[in-house]
């Protein structure tokens, strides 16, 4: 169970209707349902009563929304807290990076943590798209981006030549997809499929939706997600499939699952170090670029 989780059930338990605390949540129903049933698989209980529409608590279900809310309340406070302790001794330098870079340029990272204990490196996970639109806005003064850039009037991308330089775009499928007998896949194999997807703020969400309406239909997405993970998850359950980079298999291989490569313009996404334009990096950014660049 992690803290997101939390906040998910009680949202829920507060409106006491899905719908709605899903519009709340900025989610779609189905990522919300499917948060909350994996919740409940992991305590092995039951949370909310199955046989009332109305979403009312269980005795274990009551019993985690009463600790559960001094928990989310307390978590909140301390993110807030360390957030804001900052001395004037030290650098706060922002890195935005997704998922699989975070993992990827893990070891990179702490080293440099270990080597520049008068700096503060606080780390933003999200999508490409985003990360580069909050360096644009001064959110950011670092990236893990790959290409293309879309704020180019904004931020300048260095493309790195490390060991990891990109990544390949796969389709994982269920293997009781007809999909799963093909060797390479192409757009027009993939018009009637149901996707779980991350959502635009990734290059591969966007991706999604500008190739499919680039050759005339609407994919049909049942799930939108940030987490790499639960995507996975999701495939046989949600009966569907989802593009991802061939990267993450070596680190969320699930069974039943094949990935299989995309052949497409967009099948691979080279990656860079993101800096604003309108900023001259300080020598503890250029310590980090130079410690990523040791990948």
């Amino acid at each position: 169970m992690d803290i997101k989780q939390l906040k998910y059930f009680i949202e829920i338990a507060n409106t006491k209707n899905l719908s709605q605390a899903a519009r709340n949540l900025f989610l779609t129903q189905p990522t919300l349902s499917f948060t909350i049933k994996k919740l409940e698989a992991e305590l092995n209980t039951k949370l909310f009563d199955p046989n009332d529409k109305s979403f009312n608590l269980t005795q274990s279900g009551k019993l985690l929304y009463t600790r559960g809310e001094k928990i989310v309340t307390d978590f909140d406070t301390l993110v807030s807290e360390i957030q804001h302790m900052r001395t004037d001794s030290k650098e706060m330098i922002r890195l935005g990076l997704t998922i699989l870079f975070a993992i990827q340029y893990m070891q990179q990272i702490s080293n440099f943590i270990a080597t520049h204990q008068n700096v503060d490196l606080i780390i933003t996970q999200n999508g490409s798209r985003k990360i580069q639109e909050m360096l644009a806005n001064d959110e950011l003064d670092i990236g893990l981006v790959s290409f293309p850039n879309t704020q180019s009037n904004a931020i300048s991308i260095e493309a790195l030549n490390t060991s990891t330089k990109g990544y390949n775009v796969h389709v994982v499928v269920p293997e009781n997809n007809p999909l799963s007998e093909k060797d390479v896949l192409k757009f027009e194999n993939l018009r009637e499929q149901r996707f779980s997807t991350l959502n635009e703020n990734f290059m591969l969400g966007q991706m999604l939706l500008d190739r499919s309406r680039h050759l005339g239909f609407e994919p049909n997405i049942v799930m939108y997600h940030d987490d790499l993970q639960v995507l996975l998850y999701s495939l046989q359950t949600l009966d569907s499939i989802c593009l991802l980079p061939i990267e993450y298999k070596a680190i969320g291989a699930l069974e039943g699952l094949k990935w299989i490569p995309l052949q497409d313009k967009n099948d691979y996404y080279p990656i860079g170090v993101a800096l604003n334009k309108g900023k001259s990096p300080s020598k503890a950014i250029n310590d980090l670029i130079g410690e990523i660049k040791k990948n």
